[in-house]
């Protein structure tokens, strides 16, 4: 994936899998420290069945960044059984348009967005759906998507604003490449739209 707002230009472009076996030696070496909890820092979890398998048969409980529509209802329960109770997952925009603004390749419509994080909240204690905001999304149309999915207890920020990170496509878009100004360059822009 290389959506728009993402800081990946220079680094963490390339996709690659650690062997499943050595990720669960280190959270076994985790569980025999004491750890209750681990967050995966991840560009996205995937739903990797080797490795949920493996959480599953361990006592430890698990936080995710994801993308929910890559998750089908099977993979969620898999998830939920691996110790998962935290989920965070991007959402970005309620609107197709919005979604191709930020190069999302998204497949799923906003009506199975939502349905999938409501599916994933009767699974996992806390579901959050990230959102940005963008300009394609009616106001009105973000809050009852929202108010959809605190209903059934699933957390939804109001949009924020998108901060064009350096290393981003959205910085290179505006900047070109990043230099020893970048960071700045990309606050002061962002405190100026934004006070």
């Amino acid at each position: 994936y290389h959506c728009t707002f993402c800081a990946k230009d220079n680094f963490r472009d390339k996709y690659r899998r650690r062997p499943v076996q050595v990720v669960l030696e280190e959270v076994d070496g985790l569980i025999a420290q004491g750890v209750e909890y681990i967050y995966f820092i991840d560009e996205i979890f995937l739903p990797n069945k080797e490795l949920l398998e493996g959480l599953a048969q361990r006592t430890i409980k698990i936080g995710v960044q994801t993308r929910i529509d890559l998750w089908s209802e099977p993979t969620i329960d898999l998830l939920g059984r691996a110790g998962c109770v935290s989920i965070e997952a991007g959402v970005e925009s309620i609107t197709e348009e919005g979604r191709a603004e930020l190069d999302k390749k998204c497949k799923m419509s906003t009506e199975e967005l939502a349905a999938r994080l409501i599916y994933a909240k009767q699974r996992v204690p806390f579901v959050q759906a990230n959102l940005i905001e963008m300009e394609q999304d009616d106001l009105a149309a973000v809050d009852r998507f929202r108010d959809l999915l605190l209903h059934h207890g699933v957390w939804a920020n109001k949009p924020v604003p998108l901060y064009p990170y350096p290393g981003s496509p959205d910085y290179t878009k505006r900047w070109g490449q990043p230099d020893d100004r970048a960071w700045e360059r990309a606050h002061d822009y962002y405190l100026k739209l934004y006070d």
